[in-house]
């Protein structure tokens, strides 16, 4: 989550900068400007070679679609590369509306934005792992219904996020059974009962157990399943 958060305001818009440097060219005009002088649609290039494309209204900022892309230097410090790409809606001079976010990761929101931060509605798309939620999000986190499926073996997270975790909902463990109850960073925890493809159920809990002596504040804790017995 914190990568997440790192992403998106490490990213900030120079548009607000006074002292950053870049060149404008409005949709019909012949000459290049180094101001933002009018409303209208326009190209807006900067020193390092990230590019705006999209209107600005009488008060100078960007309303309505837009495509934000952000340069950097390559491996070999020669020609700028694409670092990052925003695809969609400005209100304000913000990320509003319906939006397209492709990080300096690799990963891909594709959903809905306020005030510059991921919310409502949207898909997450992790490069490096595969992984891809589909859900809400509020403030830039997981928040409300959503799925998580893990691209390493199509597993999946279902059920009510709370900042960025799910808290109650079912894994869904593919060709094995699904366990529905409560989660704690992630992972189960507590009371919840598992559904195994075999037709067999089983209730019980997740326990915290200490390996070693009670009153030792420094033992590992290890997190195992008690289920209750069960009568074929």
């Amino acid at each position: 989550c914190n990568s997440l958060k790192f992403q998106l305001y490490s990213y900030i818009i120079k548009m607000g900068d006074e002292d950053a440097e870049y060149k404008v060219m409005y949709e019909g005009d012949e000459a290049e400007t180094n101001w933002i002088s009018k409303a209208g649609k326009a190209t807006v290039t900067f020193a390092d070679g990230s590019t705006f494309v999209g209107t600005f209204d009488e008060e100078k900022l960007k309303q309505g679609p837009g495509v934000y892309t952000w340069m950097g230097p390559g491996e070999d410090e020669d020609a700028p590369v694409v670092k990052a790409v925003y695809d969609g809606e400005y209100k304000d001079g913000i990320k509003s509306g319906r939006g397209k976010m492709t990080f300096p990761s690799g990963d891909v929101y594709d959903g809905f934005w306020v005030n510059n931060k991921m919310e409502g509605e949207g898909t997450y798309t992790y490069k490096a792992s595969g992984d891809i939620y589909s859900g809400s999000f509020v403030g830039g986190l997981k928040s409300g219904s959503g799925r998580y499926e893990f691209g390493a073996d199509s597993s999946q997270l279902v059920g009510t996020w709370v900042d960025g975790s799910i808290t109650t909902g079912s894994w869904e463990l593919k060709g094995c059974g699904t366990y529905t109850g409560a989660f704690k960073n992630g992972k189960p925890d507590g009371e919840g009962s598992f559904a195994f493809v075999s037709g067999i159920e089983q209730k019980g809990a997740y326990v915290a157990k200490k390996e070693g002596e009670e009153d030792d504040e420094d033992a590992p804790v290890t997190i195992t399943w008690e289920g209750d017995p069960v009568f074929g």
